[in-house]
């Protein structure tokens, strides 16, 4: 096992060169997607069928490092096409792709987490062999596709890709500044749920949203678009290269719809007097969206009532109803009225 290992290692870098040579572009063609895929499914298929992404079969946790290199390597190609300088059709297939890679990573850390005959304790030895190989590159990979999921709406695979940060906690700095972020991230999309916004075909195209989802992408200033028209760069001279590349890149990006309000990072000023409760949190945020998703049906072919908005006490009944669309969040006011009504 560990020859195999090695050897999926030596696969996966071996698509580094081409990858970086691809992504020195702002925009990937797609005939240029289209043989990345390629490679990366070649280079799969000579590895063990355990390995697959179609596999239903147990997977040692500590194959996890070498698969989660190439899912972050395949989440870099298709992340670059998110930027608006792409057209609405690109940025839509960009986002699915992302989407895709996180639900492959989530399966194949659900495979991780199946108990293999004769173990009982497979859960301790599980959360230590994920800590072992914890690596800044899996932290960020891990993250990246909490982001995606959380946007898509697919909350129970965000829980599966939870488990890992939760076992490496704060053996890696990066982890904690990833859960920190993670909460920030839930918090907005818990505010466009309390305002009607938050379904995940609204959150698709929400230009904020789509910013904050990709996440270190704005730290790069030649591929970013948040900081377009923005004058960061550090005084250099006018013959510099990399300057004036610079700044024709963020000349060219085309503007984003709509406009991004500045808010305070986590670890600003402004965050320093909020604590930081762990992975827990997080994962108390992302059930509570999950059971806020959920689509809502009547309690059946019996009458339903709820309370007039000008007398709470009152019961009004309305006849059967066919179930409800996925509701927008309940004000708290709303959700008191109804619980009254039903005890009396």
């Amino acid at each position: 096992m560990h020859a195999t290992k090695f050897v999926a290692v030596i696969q996966v870098v071996q698509l580094f060169a081409a990858l970086q040579r691809t992504l020195k572009s702002s925009i990937i063609p797609l005939q240029a997607l289209q043989s990345m895929d390629e490679q990366f499914r070649a280079k799969m298929a000579l590895l063990p069928e355990s390995f697959q992404s179609d596999s239903d079969s147990y997977l040692e946790a500590a194959a996890l490092s070498p698969i989660l290199t190439l899912q972050n390597a395949r989440f870099h190609l298709y992340r670059r096409n998110l930027s608006p300088v792409c057209q609405q059709a690109e940025r839509a297939a960009a986002f699915g792709s992302c989407v895709v890679v996180a639900q492959d990573t989530a399966k194949y850390i659900s495979r991780s987490l199946q108990t293999p005959a004769g173990k009982p304790d497979s859960d301790k030895s599980w959360q230590a062999s994920v800590a072992h190989m914890a690596s800044s590159m899996i932290c960020i990979h891990i993250w990246r596709c909490m982001l995606m999921l959380c946007l898509h709406g697919d909350y129970s695979a965000a829980l599966m890709c939870l488990q890992v940060p939760a076992a490496i906690g704060d053996l890696r700095k990066v982890n904690r500044a990833c859960g920190q972020n993670l909460v920030f991230f839930l918090d907005r999309i818990a505010e466009r749920a309390r305002s009607g916004n938050g379904s995940p075909q609204q959150l698709e195209h929400d230009e904020e949203m789509l910013a904050y989802a990709s996440g270190d992408l704005q730290s790069n200033l030649e591929h970013s678009w948040v900081w377009t028209g923005t004058d960061l760069a550090p005084a250099a001279e006018p013959s510099s290269a990399g300057s004036q590349q610079s700044a024709h890149t963020l000349s060219s990006v085309e503007p984003m719809q709509g406009t991004l309000p500045l808010r305070p990072s986590p670890g600003s000023p402004e965050h320093a007097s909020r604590e930081w409760d762990g992975w827990g949190q997080v994962e108390h945020m992302i059930r509570r969206l999950m059971e806020e998703s959920r689509p809502r049906t009547a309690p059946g072919p019996t009458s339903s009532y709820y309370p007039p908005p000008h007398n709470p006490v009152k019961r009004v009944q309305l006849g059967p109803e066919a179930p409800l669309n996925p509701p927008k969040s309940i004000p708290s006011s709303s959700a008191s009225r109804i619980s009254i009504a039903n005890i009396i």
